[in-house]
């Protein structure tokens, strides 16, 4: 088996469990083409699931359980878990379609709350607020996860993207795909929108960048209309 670690690094009769309920939602009609999924990759992850599955449940009567049969399902669960570990990141963790709901249906981890920079220092998840100004304008307000309004060690200033809603554009999923930002290295955040933007929607989210110009995660994005 893999020494690699993961997700998928579990109990076999937990990894059958996890493998089947990613199949059945990968493939659901809906999820594949709102995700884009194709129908070789969906084949493929079943294709390994199935005999994975059929192993391990021949497992559940210990007294019965012969070395021929534990080594079938063992090289079954190495195939399976390269495909899952293939699968995943390409059409959930990479995919700017697949949301955080859609990860948790597929029985997946959901994305980390931290992501560490270049010098090994965790980047925390801001807790942003958002206050409509005059003059097409927002005040936006963050916070860290114990709620003070100063910038964590290791944090040199706080990037705030956003996202005007034109015709015949939509938000994208991830904030990180948000074109437009400001940067500021203390409060108060003022986001100034040009006159014509009025009455748009736009969305709009926050996270710290440290000394190497590392993102953190992105807090929950905020959308509103541009007064």
């Amino acid at each position: 088996m893999s020494k690699k670690k993961d997700q998928f690094s579990v109990a076999s009769h937990l990894l059958a469990a996890k493998l089947t309920t990613l199949v059945t939602y990968s493939a659901l009609a809906e999820v594949a083409e709102r995700l884009g999924i194709i129908a070789a990759d969906i084949k493929e992850l079943s294709d390994a699931v199935t005999p994975f599955v059929a192993a391990e449940n021949k497992m559940t009567n210990r007294s019965v359980v012969t070395m021929a049969m534990t080594q079938t399902r063992d090289t079954a669960e190495e195939k399976v878990v390269e495909v899952a570990r293939r699968f995943a990141p390409k059409w959930y963790y990479n995919n700017g379609a697949a949301t955080a709901t859609d990860i948790l249906n597929a029985a997946l981890e959901p994305h980390s709350v931290v992501r560490i920079s270049h010098e090994g220092a965790a980047i925390e998840m801001n807790v942003m607020k958002v206050e409509s100004m005059s003059g097409h304008r927002f005040c936006v307000t963050v916070r860290d996860s114990i709620g003070y309004i100063g910038k964590p060690v290791n944090i040199v200033f706080i990037r705030v993207r956003y996202f005007v809603v034109r015709v015949g554009t939509t938000i994208p999923a991830a904030a990180a795909d948000f074109c437009k930002f400001i940067d500021s290295s203390k409060h108060t955040i003022i986001l100034t929108l040009p006159a014509d933007d009025a009455g748009l929607q736009i969305a709009i989210a926050s996270c710290y960048v440290d000394a190497q110009g590392v993102e953190g995660p992105y807090c929950a994005m905020v959308t509103t209309n541009i007064s």
